[in-house]
């Protein structure tokens, strides 16, 4: 009987030895360096901004005109289609287009580009952000793109840290190769991203810019992208 009862209290005891026990993440020693050295937001920007970002962009952004004209004709329509966002808050958008540039402000350093959609009528339809500080509140291309979410990193701070890259990015890479003075009264194709809040008043996040004046631009859809793949960012 005793040793019954002894058995008994080992088996409780085993038991409670492997319930109370934790599970330990295992990682490689690189996951651990990484881990120890904390995130790094530029290197994750830089890890996908040619293998995915962009191309998300390239393959996947709506004409302008044409999203446009699906908002005004079904505002929530034009959302399911084509809008994302990476939380809360106003759905983003990826576009493409072509336009003339009105206005180039770059006395202010939040630096705004005045375009006029095509067909061009000389009116400003839009805003393109040119630095050199875009907005913090802009938060438009990472939003836009589809595949970052907001439950995907560790807290609030990560996530503004990733969006923060991403601008600094688009400033280094995609601005300061373009003599933007020189862009004023020319015509661009560009790529880019904006948040809908009032059409009217639309502030583009670029992703590329290529100076198209001078040349037959007849390139659409998956030729176009290829085009502007190819060509400098500046277009020269």
């Amino acid at each position: 009987m005793l040793k019954k009862f002894r058995l008994i209290l080992g088996l409780i005891s085993i038991v409670l030895a492997v319930t109370s026990c934790q599970l330990a993440t295992v990682r490689s020693l690189s996951e651990d360096d990484e881990a120890k050295a904390g995130f790094d937001p530029h290197n994750y920007v830089h890890e996908m901004w040619e293998t995915r970002f962009v191309p998300t962009f390239l393959e996947s952004a709506v004409e302008i005109n044409q999203l446009l004209a699906e908002i005004r004709a079904d505002r929530d329509a034009a959302i399911t289609a084509h809008g994302n966002r990476s939380g809360t808050g106003n759905f983003s958008f990826m576009v493409h287009g072509e336009a003339r540039v009105l206005e180039v402000d770059t006395e202010s350093r939040i630096g705004l580009m005045s375009v006029d959609f095509d067909p061009f009528d000389g009116q400003p339809d839009a805003n393109i952000a040119i630095g050199p500080v875009i907005r913090r509140t802009n938060n438009a291309a990472i939003d836009a793109v589809g595949f970052i979410r907001f439950n995907d990193f560790v807290n609030q701070t990560e996530f503004a840290s990733v969006s923060d890259a991403i601008k600094s990015r688009i400033l280094t890479e995609v601005l300061e190769p373009l003599d933007l003075p020189s862009l004023q009264d020319q015509t661009i194709a560009f790529y880019g991203a904006f948040t809908l809040d009032d059409v009217n008043n639309m502030e583009i996040v670029p992703i590329r810019i290529v100076l198209t004046t001078g040349r037959r631009w007849l390139c659409t859809g998956r030729v176009m992208t290829a085009v502007l793949m190819m060509m400098p960012l500046s277009g020269q």
